[in-house]
C-alpha cells in the first residue's frame, strides 16, 4: 500500500447520511448568521450609545458584545469545514449570543420587544446538531428572563430598562406578558427541534428512494439479462440427439460468444453431464479452437472442489471441439442475486472462503481466470460454491496472443489494468473477487451502464459509490437477502468498506496481495476486528482517492449501478 495523497484536497463534508447534509447546511447557516451578527454588533453598540439606557449596564452590554464579535471572528476562521461545529467555539458562541440577548433585554425593559430578537436566536442555534447546546442557549435565554421577570414583578430591583413596564399595571398583566415571552422562548426552541428532524427524515427518505430506486434499475438490468438468455435456452439445438465423444446431447443449457452448453448423458452409464461444444463456424480460426482448449487446460490444472470437474474433452484435430464436464444442480450467484439483490452474510464468507482457495491454487498454476463475475459463479444444491468457465483464462506458458492485446473480461468487474488492455497477474482475480463482495453486500456492481467507453473511463480512473451509502434497505417491498432472514436497514461497517477499498485499489501493488488475505480479511471487518495496518492502508487509499458518494437526486448514476 505505497499510494499516498497528501497534497491531495478532500470534499469539505462527504454527504453520507442525512446528518452530514444538515451539517454542511448549517455551516453555511451559521458563517451566513456570524455575517449578520457582524452587522447588528456594529449597530447595537451606535444605538447603545444613542438611547438613554443605564450607563453601567451600556458598557457592561458593550463589553459582552464585542467579546462576542471577537469570539464569532474565530469561530468563521474554524467554520472552514463542517468538523468546525464539533469544536468548542461554537457551543461558546451560542452561549456568548444568548447572554448579549439577556442583557439587551434588560437594558431595554424586560417587557421590551428585546425578547423577540432573543426568541430568533434561540431558533437558530435550536436547529443546531448538537442537542445539550441547543438546550443551554433556550435554558439561558428562558430562564434569566424568568429570573429578572420575577424580580422586577415582586420589586426586589427596579426596571432598569429605558422602556420599563409603567407604574400600576396589575399582577395578572405582568405575569401574561411574562408568559407570552416564555411561550415565544419555547415555541422557537420547539420549532427549530421539530423542523431540524423533519429535515433529516425528508432527507433520509429520500435517499432510501434513491437507493431502491438503483437497486432495482440493477435487479432490472439483470432481470433483462436473465429473459434473454432463457429465450435462448431450455429447447433442442443443432446438436441435440447427436452423440460427441462418450455424451448425447439433449436439451440447450445456455448460450454464449463460444459455442452453446447441452444437458446430455453417457451412451453407457447414462450418468449426467453438462457439454460445451464450439461453435462450428468458429472451428476454422486457429485461435478460437486454441482459446476453446485453454478452458479444458485450466479447468483440468485445478484439482479443487469448487472448480467444475473435467469429465471428457475432445481432441485438437477432432473435428468437433468439445467440453464435458459435471452436470452441476443449483444456481448461479447471479440468478440469487437476481433474486434477492443481496447475500446473507454468511453465505457470503462461505463463498469468499471457498473461492479463495481456487485463486490460490489458479496463483500457484501462474493462472489468472480474468472474468469472475456472479453468472460465473455456482452454488450447488449441497452449499458448495463452484468457479465456472476458464475460457479467458491467461495460462503461465501462454504467449497472450489469443486475446489480441484487448480488454477481455466482463466490464463492472474487470480490473482497471485489464479495462486498459495491459498485461494482468493474479491481483486482478482479486479486484474482481471484491468487485463481487461489492456487489453481494450493495446489490449492484462497482461499475455498470452508461457508454462503453465512459464505463472503462470510469473504471480506471474512478472509485464506487461508498459502499455504506448503498446499505441494504428492508421494507418498500424489496426482497430477502439470499440465505438471511430479511435485508437490514443500516449502513455498512466501515471496516468492510476499507476491506473493498484495498480490494479494489486501482494499483495492483495496493490490493491484498493473495486471495487469502482478502478472505482472511473481511470476516474480521465484519466481526470490527480489523488490523490497524490495514485500517490504515485502506484510508490512505481512500484519502488519495475518495468513495463516489451518492447523489440524493434519484437518477442513475454514470457508471454505477448494473449486474
Amino acid at each position: 500500500m505505497t499510494e499516498h495523497a497528501s497534497a491531495t484536497p478532500m470534499p469539505r463534508s462527504l454527504l453520507t447520511t442525512a446528518a452530514d447534509a444538515l451539517r454542511d447546511e448549517e455551516v453555511e447557516r451559521t458563517r451566513g448568521f456570524i455575517r449578520v451578527g457582524w452587522l447588528v454588533a456594529g449597530l447595537a453598540i451606535a444605538a447603545i450609545f444613542a438611547l438613554p439606557g443605564d450607563p453601567r449596564l451600556s458598557r457592561i452590554l458593550v463589553g459582552a458584545i464585542t467579546v462576542t464579535a471577537l469570539l464569532s471572528v474565530l469561530t468563521f476562521w474554524r467554520l472552514r469545514d463542517a468538523a468546525g461545529l464539533r469544536s468548542p467555539l461554537m457551543t461558546g458562541l451560542a452561549l456568548a449570543g444568548a447572554t448579549c440577548g439577556t442583557l439587551a433585554t434588560l437594558y431595554c425593559g424586560d417587557f421590551a420587544g428585546a425578547p423577540l430578537m432573543v426568541a430568533l436566536g434561540v431558533y437558530f442555534f435550536g436547529r443546531t446538531e448538537r442537542r445539550a447546546t441547543a438546550i443551554a442557549v433556550y435554558m439561558l435565554a428562558a430562564g434569566s428572563h424568568l429570573v429578572f421577570a420575577l424580580l422586577i414583578i415582586t420589586r426586589v430591583i427596579h426596571d432598569p430598562g429605558f422602556a420599563p413596564l409603567r407604574p400600576g399595571v396589575d399582577l395578572q398583566a405582568q405575569l401574561a406578558g411574562h408568559a407570552c415571552a416564555q411561550f415565544g422562548y419555547g415555541i422557537a426552541f420547539w420549532l427549530a427541534r421539530s423542523t431540524r428532524a423533519a429535515s433529516l427524515r425528508a432527507i433520509e427518505e429520500l435517499q432510501r428512494a434513491t437507493r431502491i430506486a438503483a437497486m432495482r434499475l440493477a435487479q432490472l438490468d439483470e432481470a433483462r439479462d436473465d429473459l434473454d438468455r432463457a429465450l435462448a435456452v431450455g429447447g433442442p439445438g443443432q446438436f441435440t440427439a447427436t452423440v460427441v465423444g462418450s455424451w448425447e446431447l439433449g436439451a440447450v443449457l445456455g448460450r454464449g460468444g463460444m459455442g452453446e452448453v447441452y444437458e446430455a448423458v453417457h451412451v453407457d452409464s447414462g450418468a449426467p453431464a453438462a457439454v460445451k461444444l464450439l461453435r462450428r463456424e468458429l472451428m476454422i480460426d486457429r485461435m478460437h479452437v486454441d482459446r476453446f482448449l485453454r478452458e479444458v487446460r485450466a479447468a483440468s490444472a485445478l484439482a479443487s472442489p469448487h472448480v467444475v470437474r473435467v469429465l471428457e474433452a475432445s481432441q485438437p484435430d477432432e473435428l468437433v471441439a468439445y467440453l464435458a464436464m459435471e452436470r452441476l444442480q443449483g444456481d448461479t450467484l447471479g440468478g440469487l442475486l437476481r433474486g434477492a439483490g443481496t447475500l446473507d452474510r454468511g453465505l457470503l464468507l462461505e463463498l469468499v472462503a471457498q473461492l479463495a482457495t481456487v485463486l490460490e491454487l489458479a496463483r500457484a498454476a501462474q493462472m489468472v481466470h480474468r472474468d469472475i463475475k456472479p453468472p460465473n459463479i455456482f452454488r450447488t444444491n449441497d452449499g458448495a460454491w463452484k468457479l465456472l468457465d476458464f475460457g479467458v483464462a491467461v495460462l503461465g506458458d501462454s504467449s497472450g496472443t489469443l486475446t489480441q492485446g484487448g480488454a477481455i473480461g466482463t466490464p463492472g468487474y474487470m480490473a482497471p489494468e485489464q479495462a486498459r488492455g495491459a498485461a494482468v497477474d493474479h491481483r486482478a482475480d482479486i479486484y474482481a473477487l471484491g468487485a463481487v463482495i461489492y456487489r453481494c453486500i450493495t446489490g449492484r456492481a462497482p461499475f455498470a451502464g452508461g457508454e462503453a467507453a465512459a464505463l472503462l473511463y470510469a473504471m480506471v480512473h474512478d472509485m464506487p459509490l461508498r459502499p455504506g451509502s448503498l446499505a441494504t434497505i428492508d421494507g418498500a417491498g424489496l426482497p430477502r437477502a439470499v440465505g438471511g432472514a430479511e435485508g437490514r436497514r443500516g449502513s455498512i461497517d466501515r471496516d468492510v468498506e476499507r476491506v473493498l477499498a484495498i480490494a479494489l485499489a486501482k494499483r495492483p501493488a495496493d490490493r491484498f496481495q493473495t486471495a487469502t488475505a482478502l478472505a482472511r480479511a473481511l470476516p474480521l471487518a465484519f466481526s470490527g476486528h480489523l488490523p490497524g495496518e490495514l485500517r490504515a492502508a485502506a484510508d490512505a487509499l481512500v484519502r488519495a482517492q475518495p468513495w463516489r458518494e451518492l447523489d440524493v437526486t434519484p437518477t442513475k448514476q454514470l457508471g454505477a449501478g448494473g449486474r
